[in-house]
């Protein structure tokens, strides 16, 4: 008789990506429950909805929010946990959570060696999702949602930690695509924000103090004029600013880069 564990295990789900081989012939590829639950998890950490030591949710909320058994949810923590990107702990204390920056750092470098050749097609995607809801949110904003913006980029001038930093960046993006009001945008925008690893000390790696700051304020004051071409033209020099410091950390690691 199948165990708990092997029907876990063996749980799959059609991915809706399909992988061409040599013959141009369309293969369609599966992913198991274990498997969507680690990319789910990844990207939590990924796109900074979860940062350095932040504890996950109980397994049990984790496990129905993702519709999977505690013993598949387990084998996906168990992989994150192979990899470096979480720590689990046993007992009436224990839980998991995220890895330190320091070892979130090397799990960066390892991603990267594996997956830099896609990052041109990531930002190329997050630049055409972003600078549109950019131009939508200068078109459709009210007072009360500005208002947020401003207040975010103004507290995130103080803010030192990382973990702040990348929270702070998250609230500004989606706070445009909420003023933005098209939410099949803002899901694509959390998508490939889950897509994209950005390096824990990025912001040391930047020329002058604050550029990533200084360039959500031109973001602002287009949106706050109703200039839908100038917030588009903006939020693509942020995206470019952005791009620049991933490349540069990539250098700074080793790892050979693509146009």
């Amino acid at each position: 008789m199948e165990t708990e564990s092997e029907r876990a295990a063996g749980q799959t789900t059609r991915s809706p990506v399909a992988e061409v081989g040599d013959d141009k012939r369309a293969v369609l590829t599966t992913e198991t429950a274990s498997d969507g639950a680690v990319r789910f998890l990844r990207a939590l950490i990924f796109s900074g909805e979860l940062g350095p030591n932040d504890r996950l949710p109980p397994e049990r909320d984790l496990g129905a929010r993702l519709g999977i058994s505690r013993m598949t949810l387990r084998l996906a923590l168990k992989a994150l946990e192979s990899t470096g990107y979480i720590v689990t702990t046993r007992g009436s204390r224990g839980g998991s959570r995220v890895a330190d920056a320091d070892t979130l750092l090397r799990c960066w470098n390892q991603w990267m060696r594996q997956h830099v050749d896609e990052l041109a097609d990531i930002f190329e995607f997050r630049t055409t999702i972003e600078t549109r809801l950019a131009a939508l949110a200068a078109e459709r904003r009210t007072e009360e949602e500005l208002a947020v913006m401003e207040r975010i980029v103004a507290e995130e001038r103080g803010l030192e930690s990382w973990t702040s930093l990348f929270r702070s960046d998250i609230d500004f993006h989606r706070a445009i695509a909420r003023a933005a009001r098209s939410p099949r945008l803002e899901r694509a925008m959390m998508q490939v924000r889950g897509e994209l690893f950005l390096p824990i000390s990025l912001d040391r790696l930047e020329d002058r103090p604050h550029q990533v700051h200084d360039s959500h304020l031109q973001i602002i004051a287009a949106i706050r004029r109703g200039d839908a071409e100038g917030a588009s033209r903006a939020m693509a020099e942020h995206l470019r600013l952005v791009r620049t410091l991933v490349d540069r950390a990539l250098e700074q690691a080793g790892i050979p880069r693509n146009s």
